[in-house]
């Protein structure tokens, strides 16, 4: 039976090589955006939740966090769609 750590990080390299699969698949542009984004918030969310031990720790502090992923993935969101 696995650990957790060791399941979180399994999941972690899966959501990764689900990505690598997407960007290989030929899609671009933003067909691509959407999923790969998604793929990125997930495994954002384990990092925080898991990794980081905020999952038991008070709303504010898992909010800054979490706000900061939303902020970064929203700003690569943008980018995407300006260019």
């Amino acid at each position: 039976m696995l650990k957790t750590p060791t399941a979180h990080w399994l999941i972690l390299l899966t959501l990764t090589a689900l990505a690598v699969v997407l960007t290989r698949d030929g899609l671009t542009g933003n067909a691509l955006l959407a999923p790969v984004l998604l793929l990125t918030f997930i495994k954002g969310r384990i990092v925080i939740d898991h990794f980081m031990a905020l999952l038991p720790v008070g709303a504010p502090w898992r909010w800054i966090v979490l706000g900061w992923l939303f902020l970064v993935l929203g700003l690569i969101a943008y980018a995407f769609q300006t260019t």
